[in-house]
């Protein structure tokens, strides 16, 4: 399984509405081609996409998926309550969750890399610790103070009605 990418919602949101406008299934290096992006800088959101489980990429065609679709439908705030509840399911988040509930206390930088370097190696640790924090900030479930490297869980806003 590939961890979680670095990309943010709004690029995921405008590659499934580029898939929308060619049907909900589109060839991917046209997509490209219509976003004028490279496979290269079109890749890690396809695969944010597909990981998040928004899209599905088969045979080099991206298929909008119906969790997807809800996204696409919904509005900003919901957007990122529908994004949160996936991110929960991940397993990183949920170790990272665990580990902080577990200590009743913040994890340190230092902690969460060791725990990633365990699992993914240490080449890919930097990234993923970015990504984890990125997403984490984003749905409103970590923060992160640079400062002291400690990251906390924190209460998400509730989404409007």
């Amino acid at each position: 399984m590939q961890p979680i990418s670095r990309v943010s919602l709004g690029q995921i949101v405008g590659l499934l509405k580029a898939v929308d406008e060619a049907g909900g299934d589109a060839d991917v290096a046209e997509i490209g081609r219509s976003v004028e992006m490279d496979l290269d800088a079109l890749g890690p959101i396809v695969n944010a996409a597909e990981f998040l489980g928004l899209a599905r990429a088969e045979e080099g065609n991206l298929t909008i998926e119906e969790l997807g679709r809800k996204v696409l439908n919904a509005g900003l705030r919901q957007r990122k309550a529908i994004v949160r509840e996936i991110i929960k399911e991940l397993p990183s988040f949920q170790r990272l969750t665990e580990r902080i509930q577990a200590t009743g206390r913040p994890a340190t930088r230092e902690e969460v890399l060791a725990a990633i370097e365990e699992r993914f190696g240490s080449h890919n640790a930097p990234s993923i610790f970015n990504a984890l924090i990125y997403w984490g900030r984003y749905v409103e479930l970590l923060s992160y103070d640079s400062r002291s490297e400690r990251i906390e869980l924190r209460q998400p806003s509730p989404p409007a009605a």
